[in-house]
This record gives C-alpha cells, structure tokens and sequence, in this order.
C-alpha cells in the first residue's frame, strides 16, 4: 500500500490495538450510565434530585457518552473529575462516616473505569482547558438551578473553612478558580506520565482522535 492511501490511526502506545473504538469498549459505557442512573434514583427517594449535578456524578455520565460514543475528547475530561473527585468524597465519608453501597459503585466504580478508558485513549496536552471549561459552565447550570443550600458545585457561597476568608462569593470563585486550574494541570502531567499520547500511522482505521 503506497503512503498516499494510508490515513492516521488514533494515538496509541506502539503495538497496542486501537481498542477504544470497538463494540466491547463501548458497551463498557453501560457501567458508568448504571452509576449515574444508580445515584439519581438514590437523590431522588430521598427527595435531593439536585445532587446529581454534582461534577462526580456528571462525570459518570459524560464518560458514558464517551465510550458510546468513541469520544476521547468526553472520556479525557470525565477522567479529570472523576479523579478529582474520588478525595473530596473520601474525606465526605471520614467527616460524615456515611458510607452507602451507591456511593461507593459511583465514585469507586467510576474513577476505576475512568482509568481504564484512558488507559486506551491516552491523555493529550491541553485536555485540562476542555474539563476546565465543563465544570465552569456545569457550575453556573447549578447555581441557576439548585437550592442554594445544598451548594452543589460550590456555586453558592464558600464551602467550609473558606467561608472566613472572603468577604464576597466572586472572589471565593476567583481564587477557587485559579486553584482549579493548578489542579487540572497537574492531574494533566501526571496523566501524561501514566498515559502518553503517542502517535501512529497505519490503513486498519479511519476513526479520528479528538
């Protein structure tokens, strides 16, 4: 086959199958949207419905439409919060000591597969802009349409100990911000190093990386 008639392939470590674009891969979405439905019946028997806007329990359900559909752009920013969300659960669960078999399966269950899924995509560069971006937008969604009591994405008011030190929200939001972003950035490395985005040229796929 002459170099004119081959395409790229998506990016993946040398001799490994571009496996994230199969049936098999993609029927693993199933998993994630279980979790999500999981959590949103749970809120909803206990009357909080609005919980499920939290970015952990988004994410669940942005990484399902990723694997359906063969997104790595999806997978790579539900990956970001589903990591970033696994600590502050964790300490939700020491401070509280409420500890429930659903919340388990969707923040365990969904920071696992969300390791998985990179695993096949890879990370890439600038990745933390896009997941940046989507909780930006998914947080000003839930101050528009959530009780401010439940301060679901900290889209209300300061959340604990900070409440001391910021006069105003906006500029709680601004430096929750600029720590965010650091965040993201660092969790980028790190999946970097975890994952590299390599690149690969050959004629077995025509499916392209986002």
């Amino acid at each position: 086959m002459s170099a004119k008639s081959k395409v790229a392939l998506p990016d993946w470590p040398p001799g490994w199958p571009a496996r994230w674009h199969t049936l098999r891969f993609r029927l693993l979405g199933l998993l994630p949207l279980i979790f999500f439905l999981s959590r949103f019946i749970h809120y909803f028997r206990v009357g909080t419905p609005s919980h499920i806007q939290w970015s952990c329990h988004i994410s669940n359900l942005v990484l399902a439409i990723g694997m359906f559909f063969a997104n790595p752009l999806l997978i790579r920013v539900a990956t970001f919060w589903l990591i970033l969300g696994l600590f502050p659960w964790i300490g939700d669960m020491i401070f509280t000591g409420i500890v429930t078999p659903v919340s388990v399966f969707s923040h365990l269950g969904g920071f696992l597969l969300s390791l998985v899924a990179i695993r096949e995509v890879r990370a890439k560069n600038r990745s933390w802009v896009p997941a940046l971006l989507f909780f930006l937008v998914l947080q000003q969604i839930s101050r528009l349409t959530t009780p401010a009591d439940l301060n679901v994405n900290i889209a209300h008011h300061a959340y604990g100990p900070w409440k001391d030190l910021f006069d105003s929200y906006w500029k709680y939001w601004l430096a929750g911000t600029a720590l965010t972003v650091m965040t993201l950035w660092l969790t980028e490395v790190v999946l970097l190093r975890l994952f590299p985005h390599q690149s690969k040229t050959d004629h077995r796929s025509q499916v392209p990386d986002l």
